[in-house]
């Protein structure tokens, strides 16, 4: 039996916001409309290194949605 095709996907699109806090000083680095995001905050330390403080891929929506694109993709599945 023929795998049955996967219904479309709805437009959705996100809006990102990304500031840099610097004491009071909030400065507007990143202001953005996609179709999908991901975003991973973390924190410089004094010696340079990077620490990551979470890693996010968005609302639950948007990781469901990435995961059927995926799974519906022969070659991201395979």
């Amino acid at each position: 039996m023929p795998e049955p095709t996967p219904r479309p996907l709805p437009e959705i699109r996100y809006r990102i916001v990304c500031y840099e806090l610097e004491g009071d000083q909030q400065t507007v680095i990143l202001d953005a409309t996609a179709r999908a995001f991901i975003a991973v905050t973390g924190t410089i330390a004094e010696n340079g290194t990077m620490r990551g403080e979470g890693t996010h891929a968005g609302p639950l929506t948007l990781r469901r949605r990435l995961a059927r694109l995926i799974a519906d993709d022969e070659q991201l599945a395979g």
